[in-house]
């Protein structure tokens, strides 16, 4: 099951979340309390900004989550920055839980949600990150450039792919 993310669900998810990134299990519950309140601030309908955190459920416990940020350039930002829109900014599945069509599911209905907002979606890889690249290209992600910034993202070990899809063309999922 797909829903919303909720207080409730703050420890799971800084445990997936810090077991994935190698982060302090408090650290990255404070950045979920500030996502969700964030989202809160901004309200989850706002076209023009926002965050948005949908969580996957297996047998009633966290399983994964996916989030959606609203970017906007910064004034004064470099010409190659990324474009302003409704990126896909995180999808992490529990290990256990990993291939069984978990990060579809978060992946399409962040897709449903940006598609009642904007025409396209963006996010943004590693090169290297062969998983992500084929799991995004099922959903209609194309390759835009490897010439862009985006704020506070630098890729290890790689170079950055930004990456688009047209949602009102997106092929139906075929997971």
């Amino acid at each position: 099951m797909i829903r919303c993310g909720v207080a409730g669900d703050l420890d799971a998810l800084a445990l997936i979340s810090s077991e994935r990134e190698g982060v302090s299990i408090q650290a990255s519950r404070r950045s979920f309390e500030r996502l969700l309140e964030d989202e809160r601030l901004a309200g989850a309908g706002d076209a023009a900004t926002g965050t948005h955190l949908l969580v996957a459920e297996f047998s009633g416990s966290v399983a994964g989550f996916g989030k959606v940020a609203r970017f906007d350039p910064p004034l004064h930002a470099a010409p190659n920055v990324a474009p302003a829109g409704w990126y896909l900014t995180g999808l992490i599945v529990a290990p256990a839980l990993r291939r069984h069509g978990i990060g579809e599911a978060l992946t399409r209905a962040r897709l449903d949600w940006i598609a009642t907002r904007s025409p396209a979606a963006w996010y943004f890889a590693n090169a290297q990150n062969d998983v992500t690249i084929a799991l995004h290209r099922k959903h209609g992600f194309v390759e835009f450039t490897r010439s862009f910034h985006y704020p506070g993202v630098n890729f290890r070990g790689g170079a950055g792919i930004l990456f688009r899809a047209d949602l009102g063309d997106r092929p139906a999922f075929s997971g």
